[in-house]
């Protein structure tokens, strides 16, 4: 990896080259093997509720679905990441996990019609168990291939990784579905995540050492969970982000309601997730120009206040294009949100915990994701589309006093 190697000298003196993120050949091939994975995954979100709504025409079965597809990572979140710090083992994870998304939507598509409702809901689990790989799995990798100095800048384009999938996801899921139906959507699930499969083989993975056997793993659980708890600004934001998860699950059933009482089909509320996720993405392009410039805490805290105002705002819109406009300024500020979250997490992890601590903390969002998913189809005949979202918008606001009071409390508490 070449990074301050190039110099120049000058007699005695020698000038180091400045970093840049373009010279970092092994970032780059993991920053295409995440969000191709990624991509998969945000696609697969969209394509199977319009898929089992298609199917059953039930809203609490598809929100189940999607609830556990990511509920539970709360479990598999803390041990898939304390095991990948130290096992030989690495790549061989990466490339299973979109191997298992392939697998699962093959059988999306083979039991639609022959088997019962519940299969369903048995698939989505099983697709949703290496998610934790896809999340912070990627993001503990980014230290083993970028110096230092430039870490801020590339976790702000972390942050457009999984943005961009957030764009490109849900937006093809959704046209797919709208113009050849929804089982040819979780078709092209299964064709992204075969191409996942052969861009993760090229990433730069460097293997563990350690034999990972019951007590070490304890062990390591322990120390991880507990730096989570002990650091303060790691506990304020891990509250928050996790509380405000949780109610932005109800978009994932309120978006293609919302699209439908706009008098638009359902797959359209797929292009309400793309324009959310363009205007992350442009908030996350921008926050790697001003990352290091401002405290990522209070930063985070700032976005998620906006991020839930705005919300309240879109369920207030009475036409589509209005209703896109201020979803995409939701999304601007979701995505510096992200950015300085991810940023925060890697400064306070040490080497041996960091990708537990990704992989724990972005496990208790999808967990709490997932409640909200699961709500969402409960609640959405009393609530509404709009109700849904103006719930969620709310939430945000919640989840920051939440954060808030999570950092008062004594570091012995």
């Amino acid at each position: 990896m070449a990074v301050a190697d190039d110099v120049e000298a000058t007699g005695s003196d020698v000038i180091a080259a400045p970093l840049s993120l373009r010279d970092q050949r092994g970032f780059t091939t993991l920053f295409a093997g995440a969000t191709l994975s990624r991509f998969a995954t945000e696609m697969n979100s969209v394509a199977v509720v319009l898929f089992v709504l298609a199917v059953t025409h039930s809203t609490h079965l598809a929100g189940l679905t999607v609830a556990a597809a990511t509920f539970p990572t709360i479990i598999t979140g803390p041990l898939v990441g304390a095991w990948l710090d130290g096992t030989p083992h690495r790549r061989t994870a990466f490339l299973i996990s979109p191997v298992v998304l392939l697998v699962t939507c093959a059988g999306f598509l083979l039991g639609a019609h022959h088997l019962p409702g519940w299969s369903f809901v048995l698939l989505g689990f099983i697709g949703g168990l290496p998610s934790p790989v896809r999340t912070g799995g990627f993001s503990g990798l980014i230290p083993t291939v970028v110096p230092e100095p430039i870490l801020p800048r590339a976790y702000g384009l972390e942050a457009a990784s999984y943005n961009i999938a957030g764009v490109a996801g849900p937006a093809v899921a959704g046209a797919i579905a709208g113009t050849a139906g929804s089982g040819w959507a979780v078709a092209a699930v299964g064709i992204a995540a075969l191409a996942a499969v052969a861009v993760i083989a090229e990433v730069p993975i460097t293997p563990g050492t350690t034999i990972v056997t019951p007590e070490k793993l304890r062990a390591a659980l322990r120390a991880g969970l507990g730096l989570l708890w002990r650091i303060r600004p790691l506990r304020a934001v891990t509250v928050a982000t996790t509380m405000s998860q949780g109610f932005f699950g109800l978009i994932v059933i309120a978006f293609p309601l919302f699209a439908s009482a706009l008098g638009h089909k359902r797959a359209v509320g797929g292009l309400l997730f793309s324009v959310l996720a363009v205007g992350a993405l442009a908030g996350s392009v921008v926050w790697t120009r001003l990352a290091g410039r401002f405290d990522e805490e209070r930063a985070a805290y700032v976005a998620m206040a906006t991020f839930g105002a705005a919300l309240i705002v879109v369920a207030e819109m009475p036409s589509l294009t209005l209703a896109l406009i201020v979803t995409a300024v939701a999304g601007f500020f979701e995505g510096p949100l992200l950015a300085a979250t991810l940023n925060l997490r890697q400064r306070f992890a040490p080497d041996t915990l960091r990708t537990q601590v990704f992989t724990t903390a972005a496990s208790l969002k999808i967990g709490a994701f997932s409640l909200g998913s699961a709500a969402a189809g409960a609640v959405a005949g009393p609530l509404g589309a709009r109700g849904l979202l103006v719930v969620a918008g709310v939430g945000q606001l919640l989840a920051l006093g939440a954060g808030l009071g999570a950092r008062a409390i004594s570091p012995r508490g």
